[in-house]
C-alpha cells in the first residue's frame, strides 16, 4: 500500500504539463457545432447573418461526409450530422470553423434555424411511466424459484426516480484535427477516455478518404468521469472533416455551456420493486424489479448501463426468488452515456431505499433487515453466480463500528422527540463487478506492451488514458513493485493508437483490476524466465539482450462463463464491496439538509497507492451525495442548466467530515476502486433523512424545494 508521487504532479504545478487548449499551432483555425435549439422538428431553413464574410467560414454538412454518417457504438444509431429531421435538443446540424474564435463564436449566436416542429417528450416520468417509449430492447434476470406467495408474507411496493446527472469535468470536451493531405491521415489529439474507441469513429465517418487516422490523448485530461468515453466520437469526427475539408488543423473545445447541454449524461431512471417478507424470518423470500432507464434519443452506449444496472440493481442481498427486467425508452433529450457506476447507482438508490421502506413497514431497525438479508457465503446473486465471501458483511459490521451507529440511532430519536431541527443517520451497503460484464473482457482480449531499454528504463504501452486519476503512476507501481524495479526509471507512453496496443477503454473500473494485474503478471513472468533477482542488474549483465519487447494479452479464466442470452452465469469475477454510514442535521426552517459526516468502509482487495486510492474514494463519495442532495438538472422550458451557477455542486462548505477505511488489504489480487464509491453514498443520505423526520422521498435530488413540495403534499 505503497504511496508514491504522481507522475503528473510536478508538471502540472509548474504549468508544463499541457491540457487539450494549450496545444497550437500556427495555421490552427477554430472549429465548434450549430445544433438544434428543437426538442424535435422537420428542418426548413437555415438562415446565416449578412454582416459576415461567408467566405472566411468552413462549413460541414452531413452530405460532405466520406464515409458512414453513423457514430459507432453498441447501438449504431445516432448521426454525426443531422439530415433533414433532428430528435433532440442539441443535436449537430453543421460544424463550422473560422480563424478567430470570437469571430466564430458571434457568427454562430447569429444564425436562425426555422423549424417544423413535431411532438418531443421532455420529461423524466413522461418518457419512463409510458409504455409506448420503449425502445423494444429488453433483459431479463429470472431467478424465480417458487410461484406460491404466502399469506403472512408482508408486500412492499414502491416506485423510485433518479435524475440526469451532469459529470462536472474540469476541462471541458476538447479535440484538435490535423490532416496530412500529402500523406493522407488524420491525426487527433483528443481529451478522451478511448483512444481507439475514437479511432473507430473518425475511421467510420472519413471512409476511404483517407489512409489512416491516429489518435493521441493530450498529456493533461482534466477529469472524465465517463463523460468522455462516447461523446468523443463524434467530436473528433466533426473535427476531423472539418481539418480535411479546410485543410487546416482546427481546434473545438467546448464552451461550459454547450458542454452541459449537449453531451452524454448519467441516465434517469424509474425502478419499481415488488417484494415480500417473511415476518417470523425477516428475509425478503421474493423480489420483482422493472429497471427502465431514458436513454434520450438515441441508445448508444444505453445497452451497455442497462446490462450493468440490471445485474447491481438487487443489492447485496441474497434473495431466494427474483425477476429483475430492464429497459431502454425513448426521449427527445440528448443520449444519455457513461458515468461513474454506469447503471448501479440508480439500482442501488431504489433497492437501499427499499429496504428501508420494509423496515419501515414492518416496525423493525434497518440493521435487522439487512442482516436477515445480507450476503451470506454461498447465496446466490440473481444470475445464480455464487458468493464465495463475507467481505460485504465485513464492510457493515466495520462501519457500524467505527460511526457508533446504534448509539447516536438512540441518542438522535430522543433528541429528535424535543426538537423542531432533526438529527438523522442512515446506512447503505453497495458492490461493484470489476471490468467488462460477463464475456466483455473475453471479447475485448486486451494487449499490453513493455519495452526494458539499455539503461534499465522500463516504458510501458497502454492505451488506458490517465485523466487525473492517477492510473499511469498505479499501473508503472504494479509492474515495479512485482519485481522490486526502482519506480523512477519507468515510463508510461501517452496513448496513441500508432504506439500503443489496444489495451482497451479507461471505463468499468478495468484499468488496475485488468492493465493492472496483467502489468504485474507479465513482471512476475519475465523474472520467472530469465531468473533474475533484480531486472536492473541483469540487463547490465547482459546489455546484448536489449532493448527487448514484451507483449501479453489478457485471457479470461475459463472457470469464467456467462451466457448472454439467459444472464446466466459468472457476471463478474471479482467484486469490491462497500458499506456506508451517513449523518446529517435537518433545518426545519429552511427545509435543508445539512451533511455532518459520512463513514466508508471498502473492500477493494490489494491498495496500491493509498493516497490515489483515497483521493478515487473521496471524490467518488461527494459524487454520490451530491447526487442526492442538491445536483438538479432541470428547470422551466428546454430544462437543462447552463452553468456551474444554476447547477448546484457542493462548495467546501457543503462537504462533510468524510472517513475512510479500507479492510482485506492483504488480498493478492487489486481489485477495482473507480466506480464503487459513487454507489452508495446518496441512499445513505436519503436514508438519514427518513430516519430524522419519518418524511418518505423517492426520487433524488432531496433539495429544500422537494421537501417543502413533499411536506405539503403528505399533510
Amino acid at each position: 500500500m505503497g504511496s508514491v508521487r504522481k507522475f503528473d504532479s510536478k508538471p502540472k504545478i509548474n504549468g508544463s504539463w499541457k491540457f487539450l487548449d494549450d496545444y497550437q499551432s500556427e495555421d490552427m483555425i477554430y472549429g465548434n457545432i450549430i445544433y438544434s435549439k428543437c426538442h424535435h422538428g422537420i428542418i426548413k431553413d437555415i438562415h446565416f447573418p449578412n454582416d459576415f464574410n461567408i467566405s472566411e467560414f468552413t462549413f460541414v454538412y452531413a452530405k460532405d461526409i466520406p464515409g458512414e454518417n453513423i457514430v459507432p457504438e453498441p447501438v449504431s444509431d445516432q448521426l454525426f450530422l443531422a439530415v433533414n429531421e433532428v430528435f433532440h435538443y442539441g443535436q449537430p446540424i453543421i460544424g463550422v470553423a473560422h480563424p478567430n474564435k470570437v469571430t466564430l463564436t458571434n457568427f454562430i449566436k447569429k444564425i436562425k434555424i426555422d423549424y417544423e416542429e413535431l411532438p418531443a417528450i421532455i420529461d423524466i416520468k413522461e418518457c419512463l411511466d409510458n409504455e409506448k417509449n420503449h425502445f423494444g430492447r429488453e433483459i431479463t434476470i429470472d431467478h424465480r424459484t417458487r410461484d406460491e406467495i404466502q399469506n403472512s408474507w408482508i408486500r412492499h411496493h414502491n416506485v423510485y426516480y433518479m435524475p440526469h446527472q451532469e459529470q462536472a469535468y474540469l476541462e471541458p470536451q476538447g479535440v484538435i484535427a490535423e490532416y496530412d493531405k500529402q500523406d493522407g491521415i488524420i491525426f487527433v489529439r483528443i481529451t478522451a477516455q478511448c483512444p481507439y474507441y475514437v479511432k473507430s469513429g473518425v475511421e467510420s465517418m472519413m471512409g476511404s478518404a483517407v489512409n489512416d487516422v491516429v489518435i493521441e490523448t493530450s498529456e493533461g485530461i482534466g477529469g472524465a468521469f465517463g463523460g468522455k468515453e462516447d461523446f468523443p466520437s463524434l467530436l473528433a469526427g466533426i473535427c476531423s472533416l472539418l481539418s480535411y475539408k479546410s485543410g487546416k488543423p482546427v481546434k473545438i473545445v467546448l464552451d461550459r455551456e454547450d458542454d452541459i447541454k449537449i453531451t452524454t449524461k448519467r441516465h434517469p431512471a424509474r425502478i419499481e420493486i415488488e417484494s415480500y417478507t417473511d415476518p417470523a424470518t425477516k428475509k425478503i423470500e421474493k423480489i420483482d424489479i422493472d429497471y427502465r432507464l431514458d436513454a434520450g434519443a438515441y441508445q448508444t452506449l444505453s445497452p451497455v448501463v442497462l446490462a450493468r444496472g440490471v445485474l447491481h440493481t438487487a443489492g447485496g442481498y441474497g434473495f431466494p426468488d427474483s425477476f429483475i427486467r430492464g429497459r431502454l425508452f425513448r426521449s427527445n433529450t440528448p443520449p444519455n452515456g457513461a458515468f461513474r457506476g454506469f447503471g448501479a447507482p440508480q439500482g442501488f438508490a431504489a433497492m437501499e431505499a427499499h429496504i428501508d421502506g420494509i423496515a419501515a413497514e414492518m416496525d423493525i431497525t434497518t440493521i435487522e433487515l439487512r442482516k436477515a438479508n445480507i450476503f451470506n457465503n454461498g447465496d446466490e446473486f440473481p444470475t445464480t453466480q455464487k458468493v464465495t465471501e463475507e467481505n460485504l458483511i465485513d464492510c457493515f459490521n466495520k462501519v457500524l463500528e467505527i460511526s457508533d451507529y446504534q448509539k447516536k440511532l438512540k441518542s438522535y430519536a430522543q433528541w429528535n422527540k424535543n426538537h423542531k431541527d432533526k438529527k438523522g443517520i442512515g446506512v447503505s451497503l453497495g458492490f461493484h463487478g470489476g471490468g467488462f460484464t460477463g464475456n466483455g473482457e473475453k471479447t475485448l482480449n486486451s494487449e499490453i506492451k513493455v519495452v526494458l531499454e539499455k539503461n534499465a528504463e522500463v516504458k510501458i504501452f497502454v492505451a488506458n488514458t490517465d485523466m487525473g486519476q492517477g492510473a499511469h503512476t498505479t499501473l508503472a507501481q504494479m509492474f515495479c513493485e512485482a519485481i522490486d524495479h526502482p519506480f523512477e526509471k519507468t515510463k508510461v507512453q501517452l496513448p496513441n493508437t500508432s504506439k500503443t496496443p489496444n489495451s482497451g477503454p479507461t471505463v468499468a473500473s478495468r484499468t488496475i483490476y485488468i492493465i493492472g494485474n496483467l502489468l504485474k503478471q507479465l513482471a512476475l513472468e519475465l523474472k520467472k524466465k530469465y531468473k533474475f533477482d533484480k531486472l536492473e542488474s541483469y540487463i547490465i549483465e547482459h546489455n546484448s539482450e536489449f532493448p527487448l519487447e514484451l507483449r501479453k494479452n489478457y485471457i479470461q479464466p475459463t472457470s469464467v462463463f456467462f451466457d448472454e442470452e439467459s444472464y446466466r452465469g459468472i457476471a463478474y469475477k471479482d467484486y469490491s464491496w462497500a458499506a456506508c454510514v451517513n449523518e446529517i442535521y435537518f433545518h426545519a426552517d429552511t427545509y435543508q439538509i445539512e451533511l455532518i459526516e459520512s463513514w466508508n468502509v471498502l473492500d477493494i482487495g490489494r491498495v496500491v497507492n493509498e493516497q490515489i486510492a483515497l483521493g478515487q474514494a473521496e471524490g467518488g463519495i461527494l459524487q454520490g451525495l451530491a447526487y442526492g442532495l442538491s445536483e438538479f438538472f432541470y428547470k422551466p422550458g428546454f430544462g437543462r442548466m447552463s452553468g456551474f451557477t444554476d447547477y448546484t455542486l457542493p462548495t467546501t462548505l457543503d462537504i462533510p467530515k468524510i472517513v475512510i477505511e479500507f479492510i482485506h488489504t492483504d488480498s493478492v489480487t487489486a481489485k477495482g476502486l473507480g466506480e464503487i464509491p459513487m454507489d452508495f453514498p446518496a441512499p445513505a443520505l436519503r436514508n438519514a433523512f427518513l430516519n430524522a423526520t419519518g418524511i418518505i422521498i423517492d426520487e433524488y435530488p432531496l433539495t429544500p424545494e422537494v421537501i417543502y413540495k413533499t411536506i405539503k403534499e403528505q399533510k
